[in-house]
This record gives structure tokens, C-alpha cells and sequence, in this order.
């Protein structure tokens, strides 16, 4: 989906949303803090996979939501409040895999400026806060999800533009490929046409690219782009969901990149066995390739 056409649809969901909010909320004597699914509607951020075993907490109508952090707010369109990016990143944790938990962050964090709503400094800050927080009440307190936010607070990028091609950075990650540039910037020598690459290995110049399902002028543009890539000495590879849909589609991805990456330094490169994504933030567990 282009950056245009997801601002499109998260607009019409956030439009929704609030009007859907302020009619709730005036059956209420309290101002209500709308949080989690509803305050992703509400800030116009893509949505991530829920997990099957989160499914009983999957939000089919409003209810209350009882969280022991402390609640940071925003007000939407002057009209509804809900809990703050950074607060919704940390409440939607027990309801998502560490994958999915990154995809949200990246989600929340997106290049076109219409559609981000935190840095990753923002991110930071509010964990800090949030931790000094809990140790200063009263017997301390447990927030849920608070660890594991941030030990995977590393691994959110900021300025990419899909979830489809943060779940294939994580891809590449897990099989020990290393982390790939996220929208680096390319400037065609001759006609001076600036290109972001979705995800590239700059050293060894190999990008990969998602290809989402575009009409037949978007098709044309990309091939045309991809010439221009192949002429400036960049090797393209090309994937879809189609590659992402088995953990064999994703490691046999892997082994692609990797057998490309091989070619270009001239030696083998081989995959390592698949990690847990939380492992990715151990550097003892991270593969160091400095060629790349």
C-alpha cells in the first residue's frame, strides 16, 4: 500500500473512530481515556497482527481497561482523549508477539509526516519515565508489558513507510543477515531522480524490495526503476507477502539474500539458524559482517 493510499485508508478509520468516541463518551458522566486498538484508531496508526493467544482480549465493542502505568494522554480533534503513541506502544505489548510489538513501533514512527506520531528518542524518554514511575510508588509496581518493551526498544526504525517491510527486516535479521538500511537514499547521476530503497545492504549494494499490489502504471514505474537501480550498479530482489506467508518462505528468502550477498563479496555466506526476535537485542547472539 503507498504511503498516499494508507494515510487514505488510516484517515477514513481515524474520521470513524472519533465520531464513533465522542458519541460514547457522552453517555458518561467521566471523560473517558480511550486506549489500545481504539487509540491506535484514534492517533491513525496502523494497526499490527494481533496473536491467537491474545484473542480473548481482541476489543469487539468498548470496555474499560484496568492498567497500572501511569497514563499518558492527547487529546484527538479537540473532541475525544486517548492515551499517548508511546503509552499505547507500552499497553498493546500483552496483546502482541515481540514481532508484531516492533511492527507497531515502526508503525507508529513512519517517513511521511502525516502518518508519524513519535521518534524513537520520545519512545525512550517515556520508558525511562515510566520505569522511575513504577520503582517510586508505593511497594513499587509491575506494569505489564513494561519490560518487554524495553528490551525490544532497539529494534523499532524509525522513517520506514509498510508493517510488510519491517516483518521482512526482522526476517533477515533472525536468520543473522544483519540489519539492513531502512529508505536509503539514491540519487540517479544522470537524471538527478531521488529513490529510497525500502530495505538495502549499502556495502555490497543489494536492496530488497516489497512489491505490494499495484495498478498497471505503478508496475511500469517500478520496473523502469529498477533499470535505473540495476544501471547504477545496485542488484534488486523483488518479494511479495506470497514470500512471507511460511517460516520456510522466510528462511528460503534468507538464503536468497544471503547467496546475492555471496556473490558480490565473493565467498559463501551462509544463513545461521533461526533466532527468537528478542534475541536480536543480545550482541553476543548477533553476527557482526562488516563487509556489509
Amino acid at each position: 500500500m503507498t504511503e498516499s493510499l494508507l494515510w487514505n485508508d488510516l484517515s477514513n478509520t481515524q474520521t470513524a473512530m472519533i465520531a464513533r468516541c465522542a458519541e460514547r463518551q457522552q453517555a458518561l458522566r467521566v471523560r473517558p481515556t480511550f486506549c489500545r486498538v481504539t487509540a491506535l484508531g484514534l492517533l491513525a496508526v496502523e494497526c499490527p497482527k494481533i496473536t491467537t493467544m491474545a484473542e480473548h482480549h481482541r476489543i469487539q465493542g468498548m470496555h474499560d481497561v484496568m492498567w497500572s502505568g501511569y497514563v499518558q494522554r492527547t487529546v484527538i480533534a479537540g473532541k475525544v482523549m486517548c492515551t499517548t503513541a508511546e503509552c499505547t506502544w507500552v499497553m498493546m505489548a500483552p496483546l502482541l508477539s515481540d514481532a508484531e510489538l516492533v511492527v507497531l513501533g515502526d508503525n507508529m514512527m513512519r517517513r511521511d509526516p502525516q502518518l508519524k506520531r513519535t521518534t524513537k528518542d520520545q519512545m525512550e524518554q517515556y520508558l525511562d519515565f515510566l520505569t522511575e514511575w513504577a520503582r517510586e510508588q508505593e511497594g513499587g509496581k509491575r506494569i505489564k508489558g513494561l519490560a518487554r518493551c524495553k528490551r525490544l526498544c532497539t529494534l523499532p526504525a524509525e522513517d520506514t513507510d509498510s508493517s510488510m517491510e519491517t516483518r521482512l527486516r526482522l526476517v533477515l535479521m533472525v536468520y543473522g543477515l544483519g540489519e539492513p538500511v531502512v529508505n536509503l537514499k539514491v540519487v540517479d547521476p544522470d537524471t538527478g531522480a531521488v529513490m529510497y530503497l525500502d530495505l538495502s545492504y549499502p556495502g555490497v549494494r543489494i536492496a530488497i524490495e516489497y512489491e505490494g499490489a499495484h495498478h498497471a502504471v505503478r508496475w511500469a514505474n517500478d520496473a523502469q526503476r529498477r533499470r535505473r537501480l540495476e544501471y547504477m550498479g545496485w542488484e534488486v530482489i523483488q518479494m511479495t507477502a506470497a514470500d512471507m506467508g511460511t517460516v520456510e518462505r522466510q528462511r528460503a528468502l534468507a538464503m536468497l539474500v544471503a547467496e546475492r550477498i555471496g556473490v558480490r563479496i565473493g565467498r559463501k555466506v551462509r544463513i545461521c539458524e533461526r533466532m527468537a526476535v528478542r534475541d536480536l537485542t543480545d550482541g553476543r547472539r548477533m553476527r557482526k559482517h562488516r563487509d556489509w
